[in-house]
């Protein structure tokens, strides 16, 4: 895998622990614990993705669930355009 140099910028704090990380030897690099940090996200963005897509496929095949769904989002839509309506006024 390729990779591109980028610069950052971080909390003291975080880049402190980093580097004990890295001292400790759990990490090899600082770059190494950002490159595995990114690709928890990454990883955890696909399987919420997942997650979601495999519950509206059960919900479409139970008409229940669907108009249930549907409902609720009709309620939180609403819920949604009053907040807009009350800090716009």
């Amino acid at each position: 895998m390729s990779t591109k140099p980028i610069t950052i910028t971080v909390d003291e704090d975080l880049h402190r622990y980093i580097q004990r990380e890295v001292e400790a030897g759990h990490v090899r690099s600082v770059s190494a614990f950002f490159n595995a940090a990114a690709a928890r996200a990454v990883r955890m963005d696909q399987e919420a993705d997942t997650a979601w897509k495999a519950a509206v496929e059960r919900a479409q095949q139970d008409d229940e669930a669907f108009e249930r769904g549907r409902r609720r989002a009709r309620r939180a839509r609403g819920v949604l355009l009053d907040r807009e309506t009350d800090s716009a006024g």
